[in-house]
């Protein structure tokens, strides 16, 4: 286990609230376009075994769109009201899928739907950060996700990297862990051969954002690790460490304990 290796370890090991991101590319299986329901249930064990550790978990998950296609039997379409309408039937799905990943755990799960409204206005982020804070306590885990059914294009957050800071902001999380397809951020497209794992990253500058810009995301996702690194800069400028790494093998959290790479974004000094 190298140095950066071990601070992975040693925040996951130290922080008491920590947010989990789960993006579309690893929530559905690209063949069958279902929840990959077996990788799930090894997450909810992770996820089991942080909270036995004393920390409080956050997901934030995204899957309902991709979901929704499937089951309405639809192509998938730039169309909002197509989309929505493909949310509004993959959010039920969705929540069932973890649900019954962590019932495995003896663990409830809670539904949030947000929108950027909801995250903008002082009122409804205090509701937000209120409901958070009630589910946490009854040892509850919230998975939140955006509202897609009623967002408008002009009023969405955009991606659930995004999201997860947000929900980071809200509940005063010490951790932002983004799970990815990939193993944290390279200084150019993973693809290429010649590409540079950046296992450590002390300050987020215009040089680390340069790297993210040409690094490609295939699949049912719409993120990649341009919307990654924004929500590590918004994250750690408010003093929350932020982790990427690769969620696609089994227990992906237990892996980082271990030592599977990923990239440790150091928080802002105040």
């Amino acid at each position: 286990m190298t140095s950066a290796d071990s601070s992975v370890a040693a925040s996951l090991a130290q922080a008491r609230r920590i947010v989990v991101k789960v993006g579309s590319s690893l929530m559905i299986d690209p063949e069958s376009r279902i929840a990959r329901t077996a990788w799930l249930a090894t997450l909810a064990q992770d996820i089991a075994a942080l909270r036995a550790g004393g920390a409080q978990v956050i997901v934030v998950s995204s899957g309902a769109v991709a979901l929704g296609w499937k089951r309405l039997g639809i192509e998938r379409s730039p169309q909002l009201d197509r989309r929505q309408a493909a949310a509004a039937v993959g959010q039920g799905l969705l929540m069932n899928a973890w649900s019954a990943a962590f019932a495995t755990q003896g663990i409830t799960v809670g539904q949030l739907l947000l929108t950027y409204d909801d995250s903008e206005s002082p009122q409804r982020s205090a509701n937000a950060r209120a409901t958070l804070g009630v589910l946490l306590d009854a040892g509850a885990v919230p998975v939140v996700n955006e509202n897609d059914s009623v967002a408008t294009e002009e009023l969405k957050l955009g991606d659930n990297d995004r999201l997860s800071a947000r929900v980071a902001e809200l509940a005063d999380a010490d951790l932002l862990l983004l799970l990815s397809d990939v193993d944290g951020l390279y200084d150019r497209d993973p693809a290429d051969p010649a590409a540079r794992h950046i296992a450590h990253v002390p300050r987020i500058d215009e040089g680390i954002a340069a790297m993210a810009g040409g690094t490609r995301h295939e699949g049912v996702g719409t993120g990649g690790m341009a919307t990654k690194i924004a929500a590590a800069r918004h994250a750690t400028g408010q003093g929350r460490a932020t982790i990427i790494a690769s969620g696609r093998s089994d227990h992906p959290v237990s892996g980082l304990r271990e030592g599977a790479r990923a990239t440790l974004f150091d928080p802002a000094k105040s």
